[in-house]
């Protein structure tokens, strides 16, 4: 060994080896999915999907239970079409006071709550972030 590898060894001769950092401990988001008492069918299906969606994903949910404030609200309002045929989920995002409108093209249900189930953390943390300063 040359006498630079030597001096590096020796530097970290006491040293136990990098782990690498445990990544924070998510607290799962109560979160509700909501409906209108008449929703038709086809939101009925959507919600029942979402819930079962969400339930799956207990390191990062946790459905409210009945009476209990969620932190997070999903509302299903109605189904509708693209002007491709497409069907599309109307529907909004309510945390705190803020409120924010979507509407979600699918095909299949079960695929497409499973797929915004996996997305919806990322849509709350948006809206818990404050708005960027210009």
């Amino acid at each position: 060994m040359t006498l630079a590898m030597l001096a590096l060894a020796a530097s970290f001769s006491g040293q136990a080896p990098a782990a690498s950092a445990p990544s924070p401990k998510v607290v799962p988001m109560t979160v509700e999915v909501r409906t209108a008492a008449k929703a038709d069918a086809g939101v009925q299906a959507w919600a029942k999907e979402l819930r079962a969606a969400l339930e799956a994903r207990k390191d990062e949910f946790r459905l409210a239970k009945p009476g209990e404030k969620p932190e997070f609200v999903v509302q299903l309002d109605s189904i509708g079409k693209r002007q491709d045929g497409t069907p599309v989920l109307n529907g909004s995002f309510v945390l705190g006071k803020d409120t924010r409108s979507f509407n979600y093209g699918f095909n299949d249900v079960r695929t497409e709550a499973e797929k915004l189930a996996r997305n919806l953390r990322k849509y709350a943390d948006q809206m818990k972030a404050p708005p960027a300063s210009h």
